[in-house]
């Protein structure tokens, strides 16, 4: 399919995953039954579709699922009090041991030079330590920017599960329309008389059911899973990977040793 190949093209793997998969998925309920049903009465139709995807029209539904998954977590970081890699770093969070939270607090003043708050400190300026954690996941973001293993998976997944959550209503919207588009295709809803014959349910055709499907599991998915408990979980789990990669990270004085000499 002209969908499928124009994603190929696509190099960025976050750009792919994180935010236009989200965007079709939520559209798919309705783009199934016109490719599926109207596309092969009608060839100039799916062209006319083909031609908007390569227009931008999947480009504007990733750009959409990214605008209404960063407003939601704008609202989460309200809520939760700050991002996972901020709250993780607090003395009074618990989400980390107090072993592998001093630890962590170690590496960051060798590798990254950054002299971390005490638990006094914290208690008595909660917002200057916070701006200095928020510093920390900042620097450390931009210095494992290029870290193409299991960080850079956890962010594609965290972005996914964000932009997911952002589309909720626009994909309740749209599943609600697959399946009353599907029960009327396989005339299980007749409007003239308004009647519903659940038998036809035996035999309603190969693209109402796979629309029905299709929609069914989409709004299951969005009651139920991506929701904010979903994306906390992901997000510290993100944050946890991100703190990991500090022990790969060279100290302060080997990037000395390394950098060349100023004369």
């Amino acid at each position: 399919m002209a969908f499928l190949k124009i994603i190929d093209q696509m190099r960025d793997p976050y750009e792919r995953k994180a935010r236009i998969i989200p965007g079709l998925l939520t559209a798919l309920p309705i783009l199934l039954p016109i490719l599926c049903i109207y596309g092969p009465k009608h060839p100039i139709l799916t062209s006319v579709i083909t031609l908007l995807a390569g227009c931008g029209a999947i480009f504007a539904l990733g750009s959409v699922a990214r605008g209404l998954g960063k407003s939601l977590e704008e609202k989460l970081i309200r809520e939760w009090g700050g991002m996972p890699t901020t709250i993780c770093l607090r003395y009074r969070d618990q989400f980390l041991d107090s072993f592998t939270k001093q630890r962590y607090r170690d590496l960051i003043k060798s590798k990254l030079e950054i002299s971390m708050p005490t638990a006094e400190e914290e208690v008595a300026n909660p917002s200057q330590a916070d701006d200095i954690y928020i510093g920390v996941g900042r620097k450390l973001r931009e210095l494992t920017r290029d870290n193409k293993s299991l960080l850079f998976k956890e962010n594609i997944n965290y972005g996914f599960h964000r932009n997911m959550a952002g589309m909720k209503y626009v994909g309740i919207v749209t599943s609600s329309i697959g399946i009353f588009y599907s029960l009327v295709s396989a005339n299980v809803l007749l409007f003239d008389p308004f009647e519903f014959h659940p038998s036809h349910l035996l035999n309603p055709g190969l693209a109402a059911i796979i629309t029905f499907a299709v929609s069914i599991a989409l709004l299951t998915s969005l009651l139920f899973y991506f929701n904010e408990a979903a994306i906390r979980r992901v997000g510290f789990v993100y944050a946890e990977r991100l703190f990991e990669c500090l022990a790969k990270l060279p100290t302060a004085r080997k990037k000395l040793k390394e950098s060349p000499l100023v004369n």
